[in-house]
């Protein structure tokens, strides 16, 4: 498989992370806290899709892939699109019901027996579904149903969001930058759900590319929403400079 896609996929989410984690620890906006997580989420699921690129097999690394990846990018990055359309205190109500299913996730993901040997991924690209096998999955039903929830719910917030805060934007005529960012977030999440989609299907290039395609339109998005362009910054360079002067 391709290497690079994933690996550039894990370093442009990992910029990203580090810039929302910049803004959460000055402002401490909630939504900035999940999106953090989520993208960490995916630069990690991305880095160890290259991992297994490269020869680094192992249960280990397919269970951790499934796990944050498979289970949870899509449900932290639409929880933090959730907590800027309801009352902080829904958003804090939803969040500990994700905590705890993040919790039952890692003892599903990590500790039930698969269905299927993972070296029959060796070779290729990681994915859910097993090659050759009357299985299909390599994880049981309900490890799947609970897979299938997290996706799901969490696509449609972070897509819901975009587009209901484009229409609006756009029916308010604010400004054009604020229907284009929101535009692209959208987009990005579309694809990025796109991505899961066609890696149930065994095609772990196209879900690779489509994922890569789904982060860099959500950090355009993400760029372009600021109230000034160039405010923009490095993340943690302002803070490093204030320590210098200290």
């Amino acid at each position: 498989m391709n290497v690079a896609i994933p690996l550039i996929t894990s370093v442009i989410s990992l910029v990203f992370a580090l810039t929302v984690l910049d803004q959460f620890l000055e402002r401490k906006r909630p939504y900035q806290a999940a999106w953090t997580a989520g993208l960490l989420l995916y630069a990690t699921a991305s880095l160890l899709q290259a991992l297994w690129g490269i020869g680094v097999y192992g249960e280990v690394v397919f269970r951790l892939w499934y796990w944050t990846g498979g289970m949870l990018v899509a449900a932290y990055l639409g929880m933090g699109s959730l907590y800027l359309h309801v009352p902080r205190k829904v958003g804090h109500t939803t969040l500990a019901v994700l905590l705890a299913l993040t919790v039952l996730s890692v003892f599903l993901s990590l500790g039930v027996k698969l269905q299927g040997d993972v070296s029959l991924l060796e070779g290729g690209g990681l994915a859910s579904v097993v090659p050759g096998t009357e299985s299909g999955r390599y994880y049981p039903a309900y490890v799947g149903i609970l897979t299938a929830v997290l996706n799901i719910l969490g696509s449609l917030a972070l897509v819901g969001s975009a587009v209901y805060s484009a229409i609006s934007f756009a029916r308010k005529k604010a400004a054009g930058y604020r229907v284009l960012s929101n535009g692209l977030i959208a987009g990005g999440a579309f694809f990025s759900a796109a991505g899961g989609t066609l890696e149930r299907f065994n095609l772990p290039e196209s879900h690779s590319l489509a994922l890569l395609v789904g982060v860099v339109l959500i950090y355009a998005g993400f760029l372009r929403s600021r109230e000034v362009f160039e405010v923009y910054r490095i993340p943690f360079v302002r803070k490093a400079k204030e320590a210098g002067r200290g």
